[in-house]
């Protein structure tokens, strides 16, 4: 029997939400969005997370699928409070449900099939069509002979007269007339029940109080709401949150981009960056603050704080936000993923040679405020590690293609040569000691070396870079352009 004493009792009990994700493919974004706002209301609230797998589908549903959406959530740091719970392994609840329903009189055999259903859709015309309770006064009868026949029938909720009035924790007092809402089907002809009906009954079960969803569910909950009176339940509360949108304020989806959290964490984004991003993503803790910690979040977060209004998802602020957590890591926090981005550059032949661990921590403090993504530094910067094959083009016709150019890079190429050691301080004195000598500006020395040793026009400071390079490597990048700038062969494509 379904428990009829299910206490929500939101005075005293500990809040319960819950994330609920169907396993049908990639763990969306707007989903990991959702699953952190329960998260932080359990955790600001000190009560309980948790995780139901709807995994109903079993066309759909695949193993791989819930690895998605548990690997995504681990990574997110939103580990749920109890073992998850999957929907598939709970159809005799639902069922139960169901037929305490049917002999309470709050729900009744519908023995019409698809085809039947169909032509009187047909008769409707241009009307909406509303199931038209057909089989809600056979006898019973009726109902035993076609039970004794073996005619298979779904049970309808017989919807009772009235407005569905309830107060949505975001959106505010919501209403909505029953006779807008046809007699929905709680089981099925073949006996399996529908979402309506198992989300209830794992709610009531898993003794939640507080529903946190993405507002497309919206007009789900008065019909969930009909269930939890017929079954005498407490109504929970509810806050929808409204949709992410795309830059073109459309719902956000794969042609705006990457949406599965994975493709975030495998593209580099860190977990801080996406906790701070998608916390501040359509909730405010009423200041215009950018960056918030985790531990903000946990202190601050209310559901008052969720924005009625849709939040536009800006990939280029994510891509800021990220930059802001890089520029504060210490090497030791990164070089596990650093190694990995520079072998995955190695093995591509992006860089000629795997670094090793003290090249790539000189780079990283000295660029570590300059990149947005780890992979940055073996890619828009991998001439830190090995010696540039491209050049910019407006930087060769600017600062190689002038008179006198490649001897005054020759004779620093003998200077740096003579350092011992090369330091950022040691290369400043040779720069404006030889600009002096040759009466020049200082700039016009420096923008010909950055770009024989970069390949680039701009950078960390020259000096800080020529010591991380080192002064066998920048010897010869020196001298390297000098050959190309007499024979004329620069790649400035």
């Amino acid at each position: 029997m379904v428990e009829t004493n299910v206490n929500i009792n939101r005075n005293n009990s500990e809040v319960r939400v819950r994330f609920a994700p169907s396993p049908t493919g990639d763990l969306h974004v707007g989903g990991v969005r959702t699953a952190l706002f329960n998260y932080l209301y359990a955790r600001h609230t000190g009560g309980k997370f948790l995780l139901r797998i709807e995994d109903t589908d079993r066309k759909r549903s695949t193993p791989e699928a819930v690895k998605v959406i548990l690997d995504g959530l681990a990574w997110m740091g939103l580990e749920p409070d109890e073992e998850p719970v999957f929907q598939s392994a709970r159809f005799d609840r639902h069922i139960e449900a169901a037929n305490k329903l049917l002999e309470d009189g709050h729900a009744y055999r519908c023995f019409c099939t698809q085809e039947e259903i169909e032509q009187r859709r047909e008769l409707a015309g241009d009307k909406i069509y509303m199931y038209d309770r057909h089989c809600l006064n056979l006898t019973q009868e009726e109902i035993e002979r076609k039970l004794v026949t073996g005619q298979e029938f779904a049970v309808r909720l017989r919807i009772p007269q009235g407005d569905i009035v309830f107060n949505d924790l975001v959106h505010g007092e919501i209403s909505v007339s029953g006779g807008e809402i046809d007699d929905f089907i709680l089981l099925r002809r073949n006996g399996t029940p529908t979402y309506m009906l198992a989300v209830v009954v794992d709610d009531l079960d898993m003794r939640i109080t507080h529903i946190i969803r993405g507002d497309d569910h919206l007009s789900n909950t008065p019909k969930q709401i009909l269930i939890y009176r017929a079954l005498g339940k407490q109504i929970l509360e509810f806050a929808h949150v409204p949709l992410i949108l795309g830059p073109d304020r459309k719902r956000l989806s794969k042609r705006h981009g990457a949406t599965s959290i994975i493709e975030y964490r495998d593209f580099g984004y860190l977990q801080e960056t996406m906790i701070n991003f998608l916390g501040l993503l359509g909730w405010s803790p009423g200041d215009d603050r950018d960056i918030i910690s985790r531990q903000e979040l946990l202190d601050l977060f209310d559901i008052k704080g969720i924005q009625s209004k849709s939040a536009v998802f800006d990939e280029s602020r994510a891509r800021w936000l990220n930059g802001q957590y890089l520029g504060r890591s210490e090497f030791d926090d990164v070089a596990a993923e650093l190694d990995k981005f520079a072998r995955e550059a190695s093995e591509s032949g992006s860089l000629l040679e795997m670094p090793d661990k003290q090249q790539i921590k000189a780079a990283w403090n000295l660029l570590r405020t300059r990149v947005h993504f780890l992979k940055d530094l073996f890619d828009e910067y991998r001439y830190m590690f090995r010696d540039p094959d491209v050049f910019d083009p407006k930087g060769v016709r600017k600062h190689f293609m002038r008179d006198s150019v490649a001897e005054r890079l020759a004779s620093l190429a003998d200077d740096f040569a003579s350092l011992e050691p090369l330091t950022s301080d040691t290369a400043e004195q040779v720069i404006r000691t030889r600009a002096e000598e040759w009466k020049l500006s200082a700039g016009k020395l420096i923008h010909p070396v950055r770009l024989a040793c970069s390949g680039a026009t701009g950078g960390a400071g020259l000096f800080e870079t020529l010591e991380v390079l080192g002064k066998n490597s920048v010897v010869r990048r020196l001298k390297h352009a000098v050959e190309l700038i007499h024979s004329e062969t620069f790649d400035i494509s």
